[in-house]
């Protein structure tokens, strides 16, 4: 593993750049985010203001990054980036979290342009300790107590200089397995116990949180092709949130379990956005299942069962650029399911993935698969430890690349 480039990169960019910008970068605001509204408003009356100049710019200027996609594994103190055109990891970006924050437990999202990644995470210090800004917590979150399990935060990365940024106290309490990052780079979304949180990226400010009830753990978050909906997966069902009103619909039941191995794309928008899929574990026998779900109407469509090919445990799905194909990893059986929507309703033979070695055994679960644009290979976090490529067209399998200790999810995004 190369050690020298993220600081070359940084060196290089620091002699070069003299402009700065905001933490969105270029990217455009995404003006019909009316939370941000609702963030103005709390952070006035709180005696802050959002027209302040913003924290941690970034350098502006051509990038001395090598040209193509970049993949970004998270781990519970680290983030690992790999050069996708030559499958080279480069050196981990250590993230400021204390204690030991459970595989699994994190979760990560880049802006549009891919100069910064957003982590969310949990770590093991009491709420407050972070002197970040952000709201009171409103009523019906209950915020976490000092000396439970941890502090829900997001960890600001700068893809640039390599550097994680301080950590952000979210509101809420309990697991948190998703972000998102809206059209434009301005806000984000995160995950925290049973609430979705707005942050305003570019002032590093949590808006009002909205919880989704109890019982309602959210597992995994998508956000439709516009970002006018963002649909949350919990056990057992789907809520629809309304982005533009801030607002969350009525629950989908769908009798899905979610995934024992912890993944934050185990629901996953078709390009289109007129269908949501969703993977799980149902029926009599609990075996594989994807359910597809309208939209629109949030009506369920037959589902497609793996159950001819023995136990599943669907950890996460991804979808092909053009909607013509899923593609689920299974963390009980090590293999990847495609599944053509043409012949939803049969799906194929799965493909098991390569034995690694020297691993300890018992420890080979996928938990994550994201494709890369265009759609021509796939990768996948492989036994907390190895990103895995797959050539989409002869569904055969690249090298592993190893990456951080306990990686369990990731993004791609283009170099920044």
């Amino acid at each position: 593993m190369r050690t020298s480039r993220p600081n070359q990169w940084a060196g290089k960019l620091l002699k070069k750049r003299t402009a700065t910008l905001s933490r969105a970068g270029h990217e455009p605001a995404h003006s019909s985010w009316r939370w941000l509204l609702i963030v103005g408003v709390s952070l006035t009356t709180a005696g802050c203001s959002l027209v302040t100049t913003p924290r941690n710019p970034v350098l502006s200027g051509p990038s001395f990054a090598p040209p193509g996609e970049i993949a970004y594994a998270v781990c519970p103190s680290a983030v690992t980036p790999v050069e996708l055109s030559t499958g080279t990891a480069e050196a981990n970006i250590p993230l400021p979290v204390t204690g030991t924050p459970g595989i699994g437990a994190a979760s990560i999202a880049t802006s549009p342009g891919g100069h910064w990644a957003y982590v969310v995470t949990t770590e093991g210090v009491p709420p407050g300790s972070h002197p970040i800004s952000s709201v009171p917590v409103t009523t019906g979150v209950t915020p976490q107590p000092s000396g439970s399990s941890g502090q829900n935060v997001v960890i600001p990365v700068n893809l640039v200089t390599q550097q994680a940024g301080r950590p952000i106290d979210l509101p809420g309490s309990g697991p948190t397995h998703g972000i998102v990052v809206l059209p434009g780079g301005h806000t984000a979304i995160a995950a925290s116990g049973t609430s979705v949180v707005p942050i305003d990226l570019t002032r590093d400010r949590v808006g009002t949180p909205l919880n989704l009830g109890t019982g309602h753990t959210i597992f995994g978050m998508a956000l439709n092709p516009a970002g006018t909906s963002l649909y949350v997966l919990v056990a057992g069902g789907v809520i629809p949130v309304n982005t533009v009103a801030a607002t969350a619909g009525a629950p989908i039941v769908t009798g899905l379990s979610v995934s024992s191995v912890y993944s934050p794309h185990g629901i996953v928008v078709s390009p289109d956005g007129t269908t949501v899929y969703v993977i799980g574990q149902g029926g009599t026998d609990y075996g594989g299942r994807v359910l597809p779900i309208t939209a629109a109407t949030g009506a369920l469509q037959p589902e497609a069962s793996f159950d001819r090919f023995g136990i599943a445990d669907p950890a996460a799905v991804a979808i092909t650029p053009d909607g013509s194909t899923l593609y689920v990893v299974d963390a009980a059986d090590n293999w990847i399911n495609p599944l053509p929507i043409a012949s939803f309703a049969s799906p194929p033979a799965p493909i098991r993935l390569p034995v690694q070695s020297g691993g300890p055994a018992g420890t080979q679960h996928p938990s994550d698969i994201v494709l890369a644009p265009g759609g021509a290979t796939a990768y996948l976090i492989d036994g907390f430890a190895d990103l895995v490529p797959f050539t989409v067209a002869t569904h055969s399998f690249g090298q592993p690349i190893p990456v951080c200790s306990g990686a369990s999810s990731m993004a791609i995004a283009p170099a920044p």
